[in-house]
């Protein structure tokens, strides 16, 4: 793509710069690896279909079936389990399993079937079947279950102990048993020996725990007890935007175009691959699953969610475990006070090292962008050919990274982006530490209030969007210091 320059330099009311951060742009980033663990529901499903469209900005190390308080497999001996406060009012020897078979059988190869398309729009997606390598069972016999080892512990544990230097993001979709018990082993084959303590900082360094929610007791009952210097950050808040539309919407869609039954339909569940996409009263079910309802027109309005529309959104809820590493020009997996898709988090405790995302703006705020994004790339799967606009376009802040200047002062910035890109500029108020609003024109000129404290920061970002039937967007970052 040829670049132009538009608006103007950076002036002389900008004191100084700092050495230039990665958003600078001077290298492709660092792809981060990440293991996916998942008890595979509907909400799962439907966030696998967008996750794999992403395959080619991150590096899938695993993709692992796992249990949840909503969801686990019993142990195929009768033995029953119960605890207080969930769906089951009695013992149970199995809980609304939907089986490890939906990856292998349905999943992959509709992803196999459109996979020369996306090719062609991006090399780096992975094989099909360097996915299917990935993908492994867990600990999936009760809820929380970690006594034994499993293939996807064993995964997980081989992962945190290589050489790899990179963090490891362990996304849980489900509950953090299968995360817990490979700790465990971990625990288990080094404490008591020289090494444990060299071992025991290196993988707390190593291993990220993105969480959908805490579906199950593992995390307080042996994480955050054994392992709390591990960070995990708790993004449930993320559910106002992807999780049950049922839970949130009072009566209805109320999320928006982008989230009703017409514009689902016809961008979403096309083609080999976006039909197994999961929308309300859509005809489909989950395996195994006799309390799945959003199938069936009789049972769902009056089951436990209020009437909506025939394909209106169903829950991608576990999109907030991924996001935070999505390519989007202002994503920092390895800083989550700094925010994106992924929406921004703020750290709750240091012992265990738990951070919370905030609010729901905090994620709704990019959904436009980010469901016009998975509509094109729903539409990679069925052309082979690049069409106009339906690439991301390059956006660049001049000199991104972080800046100083005076209170009172004027900073004028410049942006660099592909053509065609509609640009604007906004501050990112939950990120900056000065607690006001900073004036910010459409053309990059930040006035920095003459009440600014030195030491306080300023967060502006830069969105460009690309025109056509999905226009998509990315973004860049500039920290202004107040000096």
């Amino acid at each position: 793509m040829r670049l132009f320059v538009a608006g103007v330099a950076v002036l002389g009311t900008l004191l100084a710069a700092a050495p230039a951060s990665a958003s600078a742009h001077s290298a492709a980033p660092v792809k981060p690896r990440t293991v996916v663990t998942t008890d595979m529901e509907q909400d799962d499903l439907a966030s696998l279909i967008r996750y794999l469209l992403y395959t080619n900005d991150v590096e899938t190390q695993g993709i692992v079936y796992t249990s949840s308080k909503f969801h686990w497999a019993g142990d195929g001996k009768g033995t029953e389990f119960f605890l207080p406060d969930r769906e089951y009012t009695t013992p149970q020897t199995s809980w609304r399993w939907t089986g490890t078979r939906t990856i292998q059988d349905q999943v992959l190869p509709a992803y196999a079937k459109v996979y020369p398309n996306l090719k062609r729009h991006d090399p780096a997606y992975p094989s099909p079947a360097k996915l299917l390598s990935t993908v492994r069972v867990g600990n999936i016999v009760f809820e929380g279950e970690m006594a034994a080892d499993t293939p996807g512990s064993n995964l997980i544990r081989d992962l945190l102990l290589d050489h790899d230097s990179r963090p490891l993001y362990l996304q849980a979709w489900g509950g953090t048993s299968t995360i817990a018990r490979a700790l465990k082993s971990i625990e288990d084959r080094y404490s008591g020996t020289r090494q444990w303590s060299r071992v025991q900082r290196a993988v707390s360094a190593k291993a990220v725990i993105l969480a959908s929610g805490f579906q199950d007791q593992a995390y307080a009952d042996y994480i955050a007890v054994k392992w709390p210097a591990i960070r995990v950050e708790e993004l449930s808040a993320g559910y106002a935007t992807w999780g049950y539309n049922c839970n949130f919407s009072g009566a209805g869609n109320t999320r928006g175009p982008y989230f009703s039954g017409d514009w689902i339909k016809n961008n979403i569940q096309i083609g080999p691959y976006g039909s197994l996409y999961r929308s309300w009263l859509d005809g489909q079910a989950m395996p195994g699953d006799p309390l799945d309802i959003f199938g069936d027109p009789v049972l769902a309005p009056g089951g436990w969610c209020p009437p909506l529309g025939k394909y209106d959104f169903l829950s991608e809820g576990d999109n907030v475990a991924f996001n935070p590493l999505l390519n989007t020009g202002i994503q920092a997996p390895d800083n989550p006070a700094l925010g994106g898709w992924g929406g921004q988090a703020t750290q709750v405790s240091t012992s265990p090292n738990l951070w919370k995302l905030g609010t729901a703006d905090s994620t709704t705020r990019w959904a436009a962008a980010a469901q016009n994004d998975f509509a094109a790339r729903i539409r990679w799967t069925l052309t082979p050919r690049a069409e106009a606009g339906d690439q991301p376009p390059s956006v660049r802040i001049v000199g991104a990274g972080s800046l100083r200047a005076r209170p009172g002062s004027t900073v004028r910035l410049s942006a660099r982006t592909s053509r065609g890109v509609t640009t604007s500029w906004w501050q990112y108020r939950e990120e900056g530490t000065y607690p006001g609003v900073v004036p910010v024109t459409s053309r990059g000129t930040v006035s920095v209030p003459a009440d600014a404290k030195p030491g306080q920061t300023i967060s502006i970002i830069l969105a460009g969007t690309t025109g056509g039937r999905f226009p998509l967007t990315r973004y860049d970052r500039v920290i202004i210091r107040v000096s």
